[in-house]
């Protein structure tokens, strides 16, 4: 069931940006929905078990992108190392630690991003996407924290964050 939903999740991920567009205000970046669930599988899963969850989402980023394959990747396979629970760490983050962590991880992907694409343009338009990067933050944490707390409370990621998987040992 967790695989299903982590397509059906890249699907509207990768379809968001074209339907919200760019708009002036607070909210004038699109949110970044890959991100969003990375940082929430490492929050919830044990160990670096969602490290995988973070690349393949990012490869999906990647097939939905014009980016060279693999960008997206490493960085969501970075952002979810870094949030990653350690081995051994019975609590999971939640409440408003949730949409913080989002946020943070959002402007952490947005940096990652731009270095990992310097040698790719040289003398382009390489740090645009800095100048998104905390309307992308505030954008994604208020769009996806209803979304993730649905998931959540439906356990439909349990499997992928190695929940169901320890309850059964």
């Amino acid at each position: 069931m967790g695989l299903l939903v982590l397509l059906a999740w890249a699907v509207v991920a990768g379809a968001v940006p074209d339907l919200v567009g760019a708009r002036p205000g607070p909210l004038g970046a699109p949110p970044d929905l890959y991100v969003a669930m990375a940082t929430f599988l490492a929050l919830k899963g044990n160990g670096v078990h969602a490290v995988k969850w973070g690349i393949l989402l990012g490869l999906l980023a990647d097939c939905a992108s014009l980016d060279p394959l693999g960008t997206h990747a490493f960085v969501l396979g970075t952002v979810a190392f870094l949030f990653a629970r350690r081995h051994g760490d019975a609590r999971a983050v939640g409440g408003v630690l949730v949409p913080l962590s989002v946020a943070l991880a959002t402007v952490i992907a947005r940096v990652l991003y731009v270095v990992r694409c310097l040698p790719l343009h040289q003398g382009g338009p390489v740090l645009d996407p800095l100048r998104s990067v905390l309307p992308a933050a505030l954008a994604t944490a208020l769009v996806s924290w209803p979304l993730l707390l649905l998931l959540e409370r439906s356990g439909a990621i349990d499997d992928l964050t190695g929940r169901r998987h320890a309850t059964r040992a």
